[in-house]
């Protein structure tokens, strides 16, 4: 999501974050767990959430950034922040271009797949007075990507990503806040193979979301709300269908009792294409004292098949149905001396989603641990998950899910005010095939970075990823028996100017 608008594909299902300039991002909120008795269908696993920058002083503050690296790289971001009192916005440019490099290990395709984009963003609003608001975003993303292929000649697609929203925040009373959204996301594909038009992926989601809260008091907390969900898809592939509603009902309520925190959800969804599917979560937790507290949480949830699961000529299956999760979590935190989490989760799976079937049982569990402290000039971070995902049913019944590891590790420290820097991330093996027959290897990274805070508006960054040039793949195409290429050593630097 972005500015609270859903993004993605409605054909892929797939969100494309490598187009959103990073630069215009303020910052990204990851919600873990079942989350559709908010968010509705995809957000089995959680929900990431990107919000654009927004200006917060009065006065014009221009902003900057370029940076230059590997595979002759070149990003630049200009903008600048407006605020006058209750008016505020924000305008930012930004463009990418790079070689690239060999995406493939396909012999036919051996050279670089360059990549460029261009993007526009502006986020503005207005605070009437003290009970009503105003604010709209608009992003628009340009680019051409080049790839691999074992059947075209030079084939590259030209993508377009555009992210609109309107909202209204009114307030009548202390006790209640009503916000009301009207937004659309477009994703537009089109692959051209020797510069002839080979297909068109044109994919629309316009929603509505009237959302109501209410305060009884600092301790609790009731959400109310609907919204409405549309998605079409104009494509010169024939789709047997090609558009379809969503309705979603939910509330959340939020309680704070002393050392007990609870909080419930439930939301009805009616689909269009599936019917109605009745998701929900609660959640009870306990604080020992100020450092010390443990909770316990389960969640439902849903995901529709995509238009290309379900009518993709070659591959798709039109009889797919929804897939279905349930989820049990049980957490313990602490923050005296060192900010610790440790956490046991078990995730049942009906109807998994894969290779166009429709796996009947699958099961995720495990444990994940997580350390970090910030001192006065030293913050650390290491985060570590042992998991065990596996099908339940039919002949692979006890095998690992395809392309999912079994342990995942990130460590990260920084140093001020020469900011030095480095990060480590590992993943254990990872299957290509329900059969466990063959697999990746696995693999571990490091990365370092240097950041000089010259004055408070300008800092100058150097980077080295892959330090070592790990050699590792995550993407295999069984159907061309060829694998998708992971970068090995690169450099950067990046300028960066902010007017406080």
């Amino acid at each position: 999501m972005v500015d609270g608008q859903k993004l993605g594909s409605a054909t892929s299902g797939q969100t494309a974050f490598e187009h959103l300039p990073i630069d215009q991002i303020e910052r990204v909120e990851v919600v873990k767990g079942p989350r559709s008795s908010l968010y509705g269908s995809e957000a089995v696993g959680g929900v990431i959430q990107i919000f654009t920058r927004k200006g917060s002083q009065n006065g014009v503050k221009p902003f900057a950034s370029l940076k230059y690296g590997s595979h002759e790289t070149y990003d630049a971001n200009v903008g600048v922040n407006i605020r006058q009192d209750n008016s505020w916005a924000t305008l930012s440019l930004a463009g990418l271009k790079t070689q690239g490099m060999d995406v493939t290990t396909l012999p036919t395709e051996t050279d670089k797949d360059g990549y460029e984009n261009y993007s526009a963003s502006i986020k503005a609003g207005h605070q009437f007075n003290e009970q009503f608001s105003a604010d709209l975003n608009v992003l628009y993303v340009n680019g051409e990507t080049n790839y691999d292929n074992a059947s075209d000649v030079n084939p590259y697609n030209k993508v377009e990503q555009n992210v609109y929203g309107v909202g209204f925040t009114y307030s009548p009373v202390d006790l209640w806040k009503t916000q009301l959204k009207f937004g659309r996301s477009e994703d537009k594909y089109e692959t051209f193979s020797a510069d002839k038009s080979t297909g068109v992926f044109d994919t629309t989601k316009d929603s509505i979301s009237w959302l109501n809260t209410l305060s009884f008091n600092a301790n609790n907390t009731l959400l109310v709300g609907v919204d409405y969900l549309n998605d079409q898809v104009d494509s010169t592939t024939n789709y047997d269908e090609k558009e379809r509603d969503n309705v979603g009902y939910y509330a959340q309520y939020l309680g704070d009792f002393g050392r007990i925190n609870l909080q419930a959800a439930i939301r009805l969804d009616d689909n269009e294409q599936f019917g109605d599917h009745t998701t929900g979560n609660a959640a009870i937790g306990y604080s020992f004292n100020d450092d010390y507290s443990t909770y316990v949480s389960y969640g439902t949830a849903f995901r529709s098949p995509t238009f290309n699961d379900l009518y993709y000529p070659g591959w798709s299956n039109p009889n797919l149905v929804p897939e279905e999760s349930e989820n049990f979590e049980i957490g313990f935190k602490g923050s005296q001396w060192v900010n610790w989490s440790l956490s046991a989760f078990h995730n049942e799976i009906d109807n998994m989603i894969s290779g166009g079937t429709n796996i009947a049982k699958a099961k995720i569990k495990g444990v994940e641990a997580e350390l970090g402290q910030s001192l006065d000039n030293f913050t650390w971070n290491l985060n570590y998950t042992y998991q065990e995902p596996e099908y339940n049913s039919g002949t692979t019944k006890g095998n690992q899910i395809a392309g999912r590891a079994g342990q995942l590790l990130n460590l990260s420290a920084d140093m001020d005010k020469w900011t030095l820097g480095g990060s480590v991330h590992a993943e254990d093996q990872r299957y290509k095939n329900a059969a466990n027959t063959s697999s990746f290897g696995s693999f571990a990274t490091a990365d370092v970075r240097l950041t000089y805070q010259a004055t408070p508006e300008f800092s100058v960054q150097a980077k080295l990823a892959n330090m070592f040039d790990k050699e590792y793949y995550t993407v295999y195409d069984s159907w061309n028996d060829y694998y998708y290429r992971q970068d090995g050593r690169t450099a950067w630097l990046t300028l960066r100017y902010a007017m406080k």
